[in-house]
Formats: structure tokens, sequence, C-alpha cells
């Protein structure tokens, strides 16, 4: 285990969110097994007591899971490569906490994801005095749960290792993978262009979804957006980590995403992915308020509305994304006339 005081910060924020996620998962399962909307007695108002207990609970779960996986990001990012022998960056934390660290990650994100859709019906469901969206919010809110538990037992196993590996490479690996894999290097090489080009090409697609249902709230892209941001994501990841980040390093041949969080480089990870995590937040929000809206059909006007706030918060993270990317690319070429690698 790490001893720092972010590690405790960590675990209180993720004990703190676990605690109250449990127990509003308790009341979830009884509204599910039990909610009865047609009923007026004192056992259905009992039940409708337990579900705004759950969502209360729920809300403030996800405001601690969120600090807890922010915190633990940091500490990735920032701050634990100074005690993790040979580490220089998040990639050699990365290292040291093994697989586990990696499939907590994967698993935090599923969790967030998952009580971030929760959270958006269960704004939707507030709307209307039937509750129509009640049981179905108490099923989703359930299906964080494996989520959430992985997430927590792989960061106790990846944390608990650290302190018996051995030292670290960091991104002395990533030199030697590019030295020693030349076929790895040479498809990387063909995929690159095709990442950039596909995300440039994605982001303006989403910019283009999200101007539709600026200018057409009647219109009904939910499924396409969210089904372009996960493409885009992926694309997007592998161009910064190839290409953009190139201008922010000054140096060719340093594929290492971590090193963008350090304060060397203003942070500027923290902003670029914070952009794509908004993007994929907003377009899972708006995806499941295009859902609400047409099976739904009384809360109609609630689900248009969060199709809008959607719509506006994914143009302006696409704008900040481009900015943040593309930005130092500009200032380059303007500067030296080529680009980073060279071409003209």
């Amino acid at each position: 285990m790490i001893w720092h005081p972010l590690v405790w910060a960590f675990w209180i924020a993720a004990a703190a969110g676990l605690l109250l996620y449990a127990l509003g998962a308790v009341r979830a399962l009884n509204v599910i097994q039990n909610w009865s909307p047609a009923d007026a007695d004192i056992v259905q108002l009992q039940r409708e007591r337990h579900a705004e207990t759950a969502a209360l609970f729920g809300h403030w779960s996800l405001g601690c899971l969120t600090a807890a996986a922010i915190l633990g990001l940091t500490g990735v990012a920032v701050v634990w490569h100074h005690i993790v022998p040979g580490a220089m960056c998040g990639t050699g934390v990365l290292q040291a906490l093994g697989t586990n660290g990696s499939r907590a990650m994967i698993f935090w994100g599923g969790a967030l994801i998952t009580l971030y859709g929760w959270r958006v019906m269960d704004r939707l469901d507030c709307q209307h005095p039937q509750g129509v969206l009640t049981q179905t919010g108490a099923r989703v809110m359930l299906t964080a749960a494996p989520f959430l538990t992985l997430a927590i037992f792989y960061s106790w196993q990846a944390l608990m290792q650290v302190e018996s590996v051995p030292p670290v490479s960091c991104c002395a690996a990533v030199y030697d993978q590019i030295l020693n894999d030349a076929s790895g290097s040479a498809a990387m090489e063909w995929f690159s262009p095709i990442s950039l080009w596909g995300s440039l090409a994605g982001s303006g697609a989403l910019a283009i979804l999200a101007a539709i249902i600026i200018r057409f709230p009647h219109r009904r892209p939910g499924a396409l957006m969210i089904g372009i941001a996960i493409f885009w994501t992926i694309g997007a990841t592998v161009a910064v980590k190839q290409v953009w980040s190139a201008y922010y390093y000054q140096v060719l041949s340093h594929p290492c995403p971590w090193c963008l969080f350090l304060p060397e480089y203003y942070g500027a990870g923290f902003f670029i992915f914070g952009c794509m995590a908004v993007v994929v937040m907003e377009s899972t929000a708006l995806w499941l308020a295009d859902i609400t809206r047409s099976r739904y059909p009384i809360l109609a006007d609630p689900a248009a509305r969060r199709m809008h706030q959607a719509a506006w918060r994914i143009a302006m993270a696409l704008a900040g994304f481009t900015l943040l990317t593309t930005g130092p690319a500009i200032v380059w070429r303007l500067r030296t006339a080529v680009w980073i690698d060279g071409s003209p």
C-alpha cells in the first residue's frame, strides 16, 4: 500500500460513496420488487418514500465516487510517481499497479457512466408526479453494483502491491517498444493517420449532430450520437497519443499520454481527456433522454430540454478539445513553416 495522504483521501471518498450506494441500492431493490403506482395505500406511500431516499443516497454516492475517481486519477497522473522507484509519470505508476490498476480504471469508468445515466433518468423522472421512470431508474442504479464492486476490489489489489514491485522503467519502456518492435511501429505509423483523420471527421460529425439537435429539437439522433461518440473517443485517444502530444513535448516518438498530465505541460491531459469524458457522458445523457421522449410522451418536454442541454455541452467540449489539440500544432506550423514531422 502507498502510505500517502492522497491514498487515504481516495479511500475515504470511495468508502463513503460505497456505503451511500449500498444504502440506496437496498431501497432501490424494494422499489423494483414491490412498486405499484396504481395503489394509494400506506404501503405504496412507503415505497415512494424509499424511492426518494434511494435517489437521495444515489446522488450523494455519485458525488463521493466522482471525487474518489478524481483523487485516484490525480494520484496516478501527478503525485504517486514521486514515490514509485523509477517512475517519471503515470506510465510508471500504472506499471507498478500492474494489470489490476488498468482494470480498476476501466471499472471505475463503467460505474461512473452507469450512475450518471441513472442520474439523468432520475432528473427526468422528477419532472412528472406519476414517476414513470422510477422502476427503470432503480434497475439502472443496481446495474452499477458489479462495476463498483470490481472497481473497489481491483483498486485495493493494485494499491496493495505497489511497495513490493521492483523499480519500473516508465517511459523508457515506451522508447524500448518503439525501437524493438519494428512491425508494431510500422502498423502504428499506418494507423496514426487513420486515427487522426477519423477523430477530425468524428469531431465534425458530432458538432453537426449537436447543431441539428439545437436547431431542430424534434429530431432523434440520440443513438447515432452515442455511436459516433464511442468510436470518436477511441480514435481521438490514439490521435492524442500518437500525434497531438508531440506538439506539447516538442519531440517525436514519445507516445505517452500520461506525461500530458504533468505540470511541465500545464496539466493539459486533465483538460483534453476531461473534454472527451464530457462528450461521452453527455452523449449518453442525450441518448437516454431521446429514448425517454419516445417511450414516455408525458416526459417529452423535459427530455427535449435535456437533449438541448446535452447538445450544447457536447459542442463546448468539442470546441475545447479541438483548441487544446490543434492549437499547439497550428502555432508550431506558423512558427516553423513545417509540421513537427518535417512535412510542409
